[in-house]
């Protein structure tokens, strides 16, 4: 009772923060306001914050999960939307929503159970005010696919830069103080979302306070001890800005169970997550199924605004999923090599560029985004150190508009078994926390928040020195007016472009991946022709950034 009881006080003290109310006492005044005020009164929210209800049902079921729990709202300008409650134990129920306008909010509430006067035909309002407070999940909004289709934006069409992390396990395996570390340090490095799986039997059968994330064998009876835990821990990576991307909601514990189930638990998680900002996937580095595509268009029945794609296993089965209406954008995933033989670099560098082109160039468009290449780990770095980082930047300039890193010991957050697999080397999550690649990532992240980085469109064909060896490839991206370009070279002493498609001249600049050194502008270049451009001689790979020269 009591923790619960600190959880949702802490929502609360949050919210005063955010306006301004904050302080030592903040939380006395919180039991104080509820202790005076009328139970009868309106509630209150920010926008884009999460907001919930409790609803106490009068009937005591053997498995509440199979009670469905609809909820309506209505806002301002006639706007409406739909979403679920869900079961929290005992008789205990919530809806949840995020507000993503200010204003006068009413809800209803439909139980598939009409008799249950706890449940059914329950209603009340709430006042919606804007949020103004530093969190960018906040200030701008939910994810939304952006007008050409591209590359993601909020809700009020800031261009989300995606820079992700792979801490799959951790919603079962790290406790809440060593979550928060690892949170800070990722808002610290510049990373924006994080992919975490439901409860993979891979990684164990219970979270770290000892709850299975079921009471029995099958999928309709979740525990709520372990996802009240589970969406404790979104709501701290939203707290601090970091959206989450859910994947494997199709398969939440072992692959394949029968579709009845799996879209019976879809619906619990997506009611749950309603009031957060996550993306869901019903597939976990799964072949293309066709429970896939049943999974995800329950989601989409569920959920108004959230954003849904697939985390599959390769390049075909993203292509497989592409055109479903129900997927919003497209994941794929370029190199991770599971298994006794994982991908030699070679394979990884060459799949960072050629599977991210041929999505990009499947139409109609979609945004493609790399949700998992090469992990940093023992065998990468007797591989090729950098192949982490570069990557990334094969991924971006090859039409991609996210990429995701990973790292042995926090893609398992320290598990002790390695499943004969030689990239999933027995780092614990704080050194793998701090591994140089990491700060790579902030590297990558500053580069690109640096510039308009969605306007770029690949255009490798503008190479003319083009290397052979696909971990030396070297990729180029431009905007289509030609007044922005960027080109990544891997290991390469000098880049040759024809300069004839850039209708300006252009100045010049270069950026160490590797260090985050940036170098400044040179002179202005002359077209049309081919112009050859040298890397800084002791760099090992290095970024060229083309701006074209303002007119006077």
């Amino acid at each position: 009772m009591l923790s619960r009881f600190n959880r949702s006080g802490g929502r609360w003290v949050e919210s005063l923060k955010h306006r301004g109310w904050a302080g030592p006492n903040a939380l006395q005044a919180v039991l104080l306001a509820c202790l005076l005020v009328p139970t009868s009164c309106r509630a209150a929210v920010l926008t884009w914050t999460r907001w919930e209800q409790p609803l106490t049902s009068t009937v005591a079921y053997t498995n509440p999960g199979t009670v469905t729990l609809k909820v309506s709202y209505a806002g301002p300008n006639q706007r409406t939307m739909n979403g679920l409650g869900f079961w929290d134990g005992s008789n205990s129920f919530r809806i949840r929503c995020l507000f993503p306008e200010p204003g006068h909010w009413t809800w209803q509430t439909t139980c598939s159970d009409s008799s249950n006067a706890g449940l059914h035909n329950r209603s009340g309002s709430v006042e919606v005010t804007p949020y103004s407070g530093s969190n960018p999940l906040y200030r701008h909004g939910l994810l939304r696919v952006a007008d050409n289709h591209r590359f993601l934006a909020h809700a009020d069409s800031t261009p989300f830069l995606w820079i992700g992390d792979t801490p799959w396990t951790a919603p079962m395996n790290a406790s809440l103080e060593d979550w928060q570390t690892y949170l800070r340090d990722r808002r610290d490095k510049g990373f924006t979302i994080l992919q975490v799986f439901c409860a993979s039997d891979w990684a164990g059968s219970k979270d770290v306070e000892g709850n299975a994330p079921f009471l029995d064998a099958g999928l309709t009876h979740p525990n709520p001890a372990y996802w009240q835990e589970y969406d404790q821990k979104v709501q701290m990576a939203n707290e601090q800005g970091l959206l989450v991307l859910i994947v494997g909601l199709m398969e939440p514990v072992k692959r394949y169970p029968d579709p009845a189930s799996a879209q019976q638990f879809a619906r619990y998680l997506v009611a749950r997550m309603t009031g957060n900002f996550v993306i869901f996937s019903p597939s976990f580095d799964s072949p293309y199924r066709d429970l896939g595509d049943a999974v995800g268009r329950t989601i989409r029945e569920c959920v108004p605004l959230h954003l849904i794609t697939q985390h599959p296993q390769a390049v075909a089965d993203s292509q497989r999923y592409y055109d479903q209406p129900y997927l919003d954008f497209c994941g794929v995933q370029t190199g991770a090599g599971w298994g006794t033989k994982p991908l030699g670099a070679d394979i990884a560098a060459r799949n960072a560029v050629d599977c991210c082109l041929a999505l990009y160039n499947h139409h109609p468009p979609k945004p493609v985004v790399n949700m998992e290449a090469r992990y940093d780990s023992e065998f990468n770095e007797k591989q090729m150190p950098r192949l982490p980082r570069s990557c990334g930047y094969w991924a971006f300039l090859s039409g991609c508009a996210g990429y995701t890193y990973g790292c042995a010991g926090l893609f398992n957050w320290g598990l002790t078994s390695t499943h004969n697999d030689p990239q999933a080397t027995l780092w614990d999550w704080r050194s793998a926390m701090n591994r140089p690649s990491s700060t790579e990532m902030k590297h990558l992240a500053d580069f690109f928040r640096g510039l308009e980085w969605w306007r770029l469109e690949p255009h490798h064909d503008v190479i003319l020195n083009q290397a052979d060896d696909p971990t030396k490839r070297m990729v180029l991206a431009k905007s289509a007016a030609g007044d922005l370009a960027v080109a990544y070279l891997p290991d390469n002493p000098a880049i040759t472009i024809e300069m004839s498609s850039f209708p300006a001249p252009m100045r010049w600049r270069w950026f160490n991946p590797a260090t985050g050194e940036a170098q400044g502008s040179q002179d202005s270049t002359d077209r049309p022709g081919q112009k050859t451009f040298q890397r800084p001689s002791d760099w090992e790979d290095a970024l060229l950034v083309l701006v074209q020269v303002a007119k006077r």
